[in-house]
């Protein structure tokens, strides 16, 4: 399992990316993630990290509330990701679009992960964290995974 303290202090002043599981694990109380992506979260509000996100994420995490009507649900998505400023939301530019097709293409992600990838990639993040592991090993980012 990630240690966040030690990933904190690897990517100190750093920007990291988070993926959508991140919020997934701390929004629906995961028994075995939610506390190293809470612990994740602090070291972003404590400014430790610089955390961002792309606007996909928002879109993801309001899917389910939405589909529920879950109005309490989709004010805890915003609250987490767009009222607190733990994290950063950065919108998807048309570059971002453009390297996520290559990247699908050259390395067969999935076109959300590709474009999550992308937009990290855009916004100078020395890291992605995520739960996927079909990320690729590329010079330019770090990709981890909770699991280690």
């Amino acid at each position: 399992m990630l240690d966040a303290t030690a990933f904190a202090a690897r990517f100190a002043g750093q920007a990291i990316y988070l993926d959508t599981n991140i919020f997934i694990y701390v929004l629906g109380n995961h028994t075995q993630y939610a506390d190293v992506c809470a612990d994740l979260l602090q070291a972003c509000a404590r400014r430790q990290v610089m955390g961002i996100t792309g606007d996909a994420t928002l879109a993801e995490l309001l899917v389910k509330p939405l589909q529920l009507n879950d109005a309490a649900a989709v004010a805890a998505v915003r609250e987490l990701l767009i009222e607190d400023g733990v994290v950063t939301l950065i919108s998807h530019s048309r570059r971002a679009f453009e390297r996520a097709a290559d990247l699908r293409a050259r390395h067969r992600l999935k076109m959300m992960d590709a474009l999550q990838l992308a937009t990290a990639l855009e916004a100078g993040a020395k890291c992605l964290i995520s739960n996927d592991r079909q990320f690729p090993a590329l010079a330019d980012i770090e990709c981890l995974s909770l699991d280690g």
